[in-house]
């Protein structure tokens, strides 16, 4: 009974796909989905339209109306009503508007950068998919190759004892692999929910089918001097500009204008009242300058992240595009003279059997060559790949 649920456990654990909905995902739907269902695009896009609305508001208090009731001793009443409107310096409603439009132009740029962000992103889970597949593949194919050879080694052991420690110790790597297996098919379906997460999906029911993906291209080095999130930094500081001009103008006066009017009683005429009047934020002073102060201390501080973003920029585009260009050498190098000559030992072995220790050691290199040559290509191509995507980011717009 205990074989059985073991074999049962086995079985569920290679094969968890079954209880999925198996969907085939090619690169542009899934870059598709990303723009359209990615939680973080929707926060943004959803920030950017409530700005965009607010841009357009001028910052005027509303005018105020009230109805008044004059009570005399000979009983008889009067009715009135009171119309107001605060009007605030001129300087101080245009240096808010421009304030609240370059806050909107900042979170469009935001959101700008982060579907560049998201579109890089999701290129490179798409990758992970189909990567740590690729791995299980590979693994299964070196698992062939050490069980082709361990046949080869159990007939020419049976006389030679160094033959039969090479045995133990080339089983003993075959069950070391298979808990390389086990470990890469965890990897395979932590890559699933990690792209259900992305795409907004429940991951207990997204087991996609993916597309084996050429290497990316590097993108060109003069798209990478002006990505939107330095585009955001800029509005940033325009925006606070503003503020601090509004901040300057909090020492000039408001005004109030007022009307009144009462109706005529046989006591008094009817008569009307209009008033205008001013605030003195000058009177305290500490008010105005401390607002001031501030504007300008932020202003600065806006100044200061903009440059260390554009050196930050800088220094991040260099050094991911040098690493970049190395890994695409190293690729070239396995894919161009490593591997074919790989495949050319092999035709080889087909023709030789191995007759003593040495032998048998190099057909088991040879054997094993080709796919460990595989697994460091998809190695590096994971880490170029990732070099793209950070590349991309950059870039006024991530390439599909």
């Amino acid at each position: 009974m205990m074989r059985l649920f073991q074999i049962l456990m086995c079985f569920l654990l290679y094969t968890p796909s079954l209880s999925l909905a198996a969907e085939h995902l090619s690169l542009v739907q899934f870059l598709e989905q990303a723009r359209t269902q990615n939680l973080t695009l929707k926060i943004d896009t959803a920030e950017s339209a409530a700005a965009e609305a607010d841009s357009g508001n001028i910052a005027i208090p509303t005018p105020m109306v009230g109805t008044s009731q004059m009570q005399m001793e000979t009983g008889s009443k009067a009715n009135g009503f009171e119309i107001s409107q605060t009007i605030p310096f001129p300087t101080k409603v245009t240096n808010d508007r421009s304030a609240r439009k370059y806050q909107a132009q900042a979170k469009a740029a935001q959101k700008k950068n982060t579907e560049t962000e998201v579109v890089a992103q999701a290129r490179f889970i798409y990758f992970k998919i189909w990567q740590t597949q690729e791995r299980l593949n590979l693994l299964g194919e070196r698992k062939s190759a050490i069980e082709r050879h361990l046949k080869l080694s159990t007939a020419a052991a049976r006389s030679d004892s160094f033959m039969k420690v090479h045995l133990l110790k080339t089983e003993s790597d075959l069950d070391m692999l298979d808990n390389d297996l086990i470990q890469a098919e965890q990897n395979h379906r932590d890559s699933i929910i990690q792209a259900a997460m992305f795409l907004d999906r429940n991951p207990k029911q997204f087991d996609p089918v993916v597309d084996s993906l050429t290497l990316s291209t590097l993108p060109k080095e003069e798209s990478l001097n002006s990505p939107y999130r330095l585009e955001v930094k800029k509005y940033q500081l325009q925006e606070l500009q503003a503020r601090e001009s509004e901040a300057k103008s909090s020492w000039l006066p408001d005004f109030n204008l007022k009307y009144r009017e009462m109706e005529r009683t046989s006591m008094i005429p009817q008569y009307s009242e209009v008033m205008v009047s001013m605030s003195l934020p000058f009177v305290f002073f500490w008010g105005p300058n401390s607002a001031s102060n501030k504007a300008t201390a932020e202003r600065s501080g806006a100044e200061y992240r903009l440059q260390l973003e554009k050196r930050n920029v800088e220094s991040a585009v260099t050094s991911v595009y040098s690493r970049a260009k190395n890994l695409k050498q190293q690729i070239d190098l396995i894919n161009e003279k490593l591997i074919p000559r790989a495949e050319k030992r092999m035709r080889l072995l087909h023709n030789l059997a191995p007759r003593d220790m040495e032998t048998l050691i190099e057909h088991r290199e040879v054997l094993e060559e080709i796919p460990n040559l595989k697994l460091k290509l998809l190695e590096l191509r994971s880490l170029y790949e990732e070099s793209v995507m950070q590349l991309q980011v950059f870039s006024r717009g991530a390439q599909e």
